[in-house]
């Protein structure tokens, strides 16, 4: 683990160019995709995802693979906002269920597949003071979430668990991040990703967080 400072998001881009002739044109402001979650979330620069894909019989949607999306922990993640929001309005994390599938509902909501790495942050206590360490990625790996279905007497459940392999020493580790709360008034500005599990070790599955298995040193 090591100690890192988080960068901010910016939420307004200031873009300009020298015309050939040694002009400076006026400054274009370009906004910026802003989102609910930015303690779980940062954009990884360069990266691009395709736009979000309904399944056949469009009930689900999903992010397609990226070919420029993938390196140093980034994949592509997909948000929701409402139908015909401004572009000032921050998106959402779409929720998957336990088996990994997010519902489709185009009349009510639009969705897009953003390239981003995770904050995946813990504490650590040295001589009594509390620092906030980052935990070091190593891409993602040939990890898989798992769902597994519990039937016990009177608590038929879900349980989920990372498998697969990292590159190296690198471990399959289960996170998960809150995306509601019973009952409402949840604000996503206060999620963070929590460090659930290890390899191969089962979960309880709770409906109102989002799981993710990532590859850490």
């Amino acid at each position: 683990m090591s100690i890192l400072c988080v960068k901010p998001m910016v939420g307004v881009k200031l873009t300009a160019n020298l015309a050939s002739g040694g002009d400076r044109p006026p400054l274009q402001f370009v906004v910026m995709p802003t989102l609910s979650s930015p303690q779980a979330f940062e954009f990884c620069e360069g990266g691009t995802c395709p736009d979000a894909k309904p399944s056949a019989d469009s009930k689900h949607v999903s992010c397609p693979p990226s070919d420029t999306c993938g390196k140093g922990g980034c994949y592509c993640q997909l948000f929701k906002r409402l139908k015909g929001s401004a572009d000032t309005v921050a998106w959402d994390v779409a929720h998957a269920d336990h088996d990994g599938k997010i519902k489709h509902k185009p009349d009510k909501l639009e969705y897009k597949c953003f390239c981003v790495k995770p904050i995946l942050e813990g504490e650590l206590t040295a001589d009594g003071v509390k620092y906030t360490v980052r935990y070091q990625m190593c891409g993602m790996g040939s990890c898989s979430l798992d769902d597994i279905e519990v039937v016990d007497p009177g608590d038929k459940h879900h349980e989920m668990r990372c498998s697969g392999k990292c590159e190296g020493e690198c471990k399959c580790t289960l996170f998960r991040l809150q995306i509601s709360a019973p009952g409402g008034g949840f604000d996503p500005k206060t999620a963070k990703w929590e460090l659930m599990a290890k390899t191969d070790k089962q979960v309880r599955h709770d409906g109102h967080y989002d799981y993710r298995c990532f590859c850490l040193k």
